[in-house]
C-alpha cells in the first residue's frame, strides 16, 4: 500500500491522514475526525495499523465488526452524513478498514458531531490532530449558505461629509459614463441606489460600510482595525530577529480608503524590493522580485473578499514580505461553492462575499491612472494572478484556507530572479521576448530549456518553438535531441556563468519532465496537464502515477475524489 509506505517515511500522521489501531472497537474521536477531514479538504482514515508499531497491522483487529460500526457512525453521528464507501484492504496479509473522506460541498459545511450540534462539536484538523472549530469559524461556514449584506450595513455616527468630496464625484462621473440612464438621476438618490448610502433606523441618511471604505476621508475613524498591516521580516519565520535586533525592517500601518491603501501597499513593497531591468521589444521594463500587477490583485482581492461582519471588524488584512515569500491574509474564509482546487481555474463559479462593495470597486479608479478602474469584478483576480507569474517564470501561489482565514503565499523563486535578469542584460541581445528571456532563464539555472517546460510556464508550442530556434540562430544556444524532444542548453561563451550541462531527456523521461515542470508552473489537474501540454489524458494518468512512485509529486485529495490534483513532493518527502 502506497500509503502506508508514505507513513513509514514520514515516521508520523500527515494532516490529511489519521491512523487508529481500532483493536477494542471504534472510539470516539473517530466521529470527530470524519468531521475534521469533511470540514477542509478532505483526508483518509485507516483503521487496524499501529502507529506505535513502525505502522504494522494491528493485531487482533476486527475489520468486519468495525467496517459495520464505522457505516454506522458516517451514517447517523455526523450531520451532513458521511457519504464515502468504506473499504476493506489487505495489507501484509492482515485486513485494514480504509475510509476516504471526501471534502464537503461548501454550501453544506460545517459537519458536526451530531449529538453536540454545530457550534460545539463541528472540528478541523490542526497538525495530526483534531481540533474544534471556534464559534467565528462556524458562523463564517454557516454564512455560505445564503448571501451577506455587512457591506451594506450602517455606520452608525458616519454623515454624508465623511465622504471624499473628490472621490465621490470621480466614482460618479464613471458610473454615468458606464450606465447613461444614470445621467440625469440626482446625486443623493443615485448614492442610495448604488449602495453608498443608505437611512439608519431613524431614516437619516449615513454612509454604508462599503461607501466609507470606497469613498471615505478616513473610513478607520469608525472602523480602526479596518487597515493593512505591512511588515518586512528578516528572518523566514514570525519573531526571529536581525543581528541587530530588529524584529521588522520596515513595519507600516496603511489607512485611508481602499484605492489609498492598496496605492501606499504597493509603493511599500517596492521599496523592500529588489529590480532588476530587462530589455523587451519596446525598450526597457522594470522588474521587481514580486510583480506588481501580481501584488495589486492580491491585496484588492484580500479587502474586497474579506469578512466584514462586526465580529471581524477588528482584524486587518495583513501583507508580510520574507526573504523567501510574500503572504497577504485576510480573515474569513472561502465564501459559496468555491474550495482550494477551485482557486485559480478558470471553471469555478464567481462569487463574492460583498456584493455591493465588489461592485462600487469596479467604478473606483487606481490614484493617478488614467481611468483604470481598482478592479474588474469579473472573477478574474486569480487567474491574472497566475498569468502574471507565469510571465515573470515565478511558481504558482499558495493557498492556506481555514473557516475564518485565508493567506495566499508567492514563493520568491523565480527564474527571472533580478541577478538573473541582469545577467540576460549582459548579453547584449536586442528584442528578445518575454519566452526568450524565460528560456535563456530556464538553461541558466536548470541547465536545459524544452519546448515542453516553456509550454508549462503558459507559453504557446509554436511560439515556444519560435523563440528556442531564435535563440541558436543567434549563437546563445545550441540544440540536441531529435525534434519532439529537443533540449536546448546555453553555448559554453553565452555568458559569464554557466549550469551543469543537461542530462538530455527523450520519450516517456522527457513527458515525465513536462508533466512535472507544468504542475511547478500551476496546471495540478489532469485536464490542465492535457490541455497545457498536448498529451492524451492517458498517457497523463500513466506519467502522474509514475511521478507518484517515484515520489516526487503527490495527489491532493483522496483516491477517486473529483477535485483531484496534484503537488509537488519536497527531497524530505513531504
Amino acid at each position: 500500500m502506497a500509503l502506508l509506505a508514505r507513513l513509514r517515511r514520514l515516521g508520523m500522521e500527515p494532516s490529511d491522514v489519521e491512523v487508529k489501531s481500532a483493536r477494542g472497537g471504534l472510539s470516539s474521536s473517530v466521529v470527530e475526525t470524519i468531521s475534521a477531514f469533511a470540514n477542509g479538504t478532505g483526508g483518509t482514515l485507516l483503521l487496524g495499523i499501529d502507529e506505535s508499531d513502525d505502522f504494522a497491522p494491528a493485531e487482533g483487529f476486527d475489520a468486519p465488526a468495525v467496517r459495520d460500526v464505522l457505516a454506522d457512525a458516517c451514517a447517523n453521528k455526523v450531520d451532513p452524513p458521511c457519504r464515502a464507501s468504506i473499504e476493506i484492504e489487505e495489507v501484509e496479509g492482515a485486513l485494514v478498514v480504509r475510509l476516504d473522506v471526501p471534502e464537503l460541498d461548501p454550501v453544506e459545511k460545517p459537519c458536526f458531531v451530531a449529538t453536540r450540534g454545530a457550534y460545539a462539536g463541528s472540528f478541523i484538523r490542526g497538525g495530526d490532530g483534531d481540533r474544534r472549530l471556534s464559534h467565528y469559524e462556524v458562523t463564517q461556514l454557516l454564512s455560505n449558505r445564503s448571501q451577506p449584506t455587512h457591506d451594506r450595513d450602517v455606520v452608525e455616527g458616519a454623515t454624508p461629509d465623511d465622504l471624499d468630496e473628490a472621490l465621490v464625484e470621480a466614482y460618479l462621473a464613471r458610473v454615468r459614463r458606464r450606465s447613461p440612464a444614470f445621467r440625469a438621476t440626482e446625486r443623493g438618490r443615485l448614492l442610495v441606489r448604488l449602495g453608498v448610502l443608505t437611512s439608519d433606523a431613524d431614516g437619516t441618511l449615513r454612509p454604508t460600510v462599503a461607501g466609507l471604505l470606497c469613498l471615505g476621508e478616513y473610513p478607520q475613524e469608525f472602523f480602526p482595525q479596518l487597515f493593512v498591516s505591512f511588515v518586512v521580516l528578516p528572518g523566514l519565520r514570525m519573531g526571529e530577529t536581525a543581528p541587530d535586533g530588529r524584529r521588522f525592517l520596515d513595519n507600516e500601518t496603511i489607512t485611508g480608503p481602499i484605492s489609498s491603501m492598496v496605492a501606499d501597499a504597493v509603493a511599500v513593497a517596492i521599496r523592500n524590493m529588489r529590480a532588476g531591468a530587462i530589455v523587451t521589444g519596446v525598450g526597457r521594463e522594470d522588474r521587481y522580485d514580486y510583480p506588481l500587477a501580481v501584488l495589486r490583485e492580491l491585496i484588492v482581492n484580500a479587502l474586497m473578499h474579506r469578512d466584514y461582519s462586526p465580529a471581524a471588524r477588528g482584524a486587518q488584512v495583513q501583507v508580510e514580505l520574507y526573504p523567501d515569500r510574500l503572504v497577504v491574509a485576510s480573515p474569513g474564509g472561502l465564501f459559496g461553492p468555491i474550495t482550494v482546487a477551485d482557486l485559480g481555474s478558470e471553471e469555478h463559479p464567481s462569487t463574492s462575499r460583498n456584493q455591493t462593495l465588489a461592485a462600487m470597486l469596479a467604478d473606483v479608479e487606481v490614484p493617478g491612472s488614467r481611468g483604470e478602474a481598482l478592479c474588474e469584478n469579473r472573477g478574474s483576480g486569480l487567474l491574472s494572478v497566475l498569468a502574471e507569474l507565469r510571465r515573470a517564470g515565478m511558481s504558482p501561489p499558495e493557498f492556506d484556507v481555514g473557516p475564518g482565514r485565508v493567506a495566499v503565499t508567492v514563493p520568491q523563486h523565480a527564474l527571472l530572479a533580478p541577478e538573473t535578469i541582469a545577467w540576460i542584460g549582459s548579453l547584449r541581445q536586442v528584442g528578445l521576448t518575454d519566452p526568450q528571456h524565460l528560456a535563456l532563464a530556464m538553461m541558466r539555472t536548470a541547465g536545459r530549456a524544452t519546448n515542453a517546460m516553456l509550454q508549462a510556464w503558459g507559453v504557446d508550442r509554436l511560439s515556444a518553438g519560435r523563440a528556442l530556434k531564435d535563440l541558436v540562430d543567434r549563437g546563445l544556444a545550441t540544440s540536441t535531441g531529435g525534434r519532439r524532444y529537443a533540449s536546448y542548453r546555453l553555448v559554453e561563451d553565452a555568458g559569464e556563468q554557466q549550469a551543469a550541462r543537461p542530462v538530455r531527456l527523450t520519450g516517456i523521461e522527457a513527458e515525465l519532465d513536462a508533466v512535472l515542470q507544468a504542475i511547478k508552473a500551476g496546471s495540478t489537474t489532469t485536464r490542465a496537464l492535457t490541455e497545457r501540454l498536448g498529451l492524451s489524458q492517458r498517457t497523463v494518468a500513466r506519467r502522474l502515477t509514475t511521478l507518484i512512485e517515484r515520489n516526487l509529486i503527490a495527489p491532493t485529495q483522496p483516491t477517486r475524489s473529483s477535485r483531484q490534483s496534484y503537488r509537488l513532493v519536497d527531497p524530505e518527502g513531504n
